[in-house]
């Protein structure tokens, strides 16, 4: 029993040294194309739970960088690009899962270097990118509030910033 804790304990540690997620608070401070959906825009933000909500990211930078310096100290090529998975929490609580890449190559890169660019999943059609200060620009159709479910093909943005 000793034995089997004495694993259990390091093992709960390392989980969450290397299943560490990053909780950022995002505002909403402008946009590009919802004059398309209309003129009031902290109403359209409101309806679309855009204007504040949060981003939870599987992986950050640091860890990123840590885990390639440890892949260099056993004699292993670092990698340049680096995948991953974000969510977008929106304020009512609804999640919009995303694949991300960065490339980062830890031998003349630094970690502001690069955006995480980011593609919505399980199809092609939200993009997000989020820089080292946390500005983001996140562009979608928005769907969900295109009238009389009209196809609406023509991205939207919008900017701000994530703490």
């Amino acid at each position: 029993m000793i034995l089997f804790v004495k694993f259990l304990i390091p093992l709960f540690f390392l989980s969450h040294f290397v299943f560490s997620e990053e909780i950022l608070n995002c505002n909403t401070n402008s946009n590009i194309g919802l004059n398309f959906l209309g003129k009031d825009y902290e109403k359209i933000l409101d309806y679309l739970h855009l204007k504040k909500f949060k981003i939870k990211l599987s992986r950050n930078r640091s860890d990123i960088i840590l885990q390639e310096k440890n892949k260099l100290k056993k004699n292993h090529s670092p990698k340049t690009s680096h995948f991953f998975e974000i969510v977008i929490i929106k304020s009512s609580g609804y999640p919009i899962p995303m694949h991300c890449s960065w490339v980062h190559d830890l031998r003349n890169s630094k970690i502001e270097d690069n955006d995480f660019n980011c593609i919505g999943v399980p199809e092609n059609d939200k993009v997000l990118s989020l820089d080292f200060n946390g500005n983001f620009m996140y562009s979608s159709k928005f769907e969900e509030f295109a009238k009389n479910g009209r196809n609406n093909k023509t991205l939207h943005s919008l900017i701000g910033i994530c703490k």
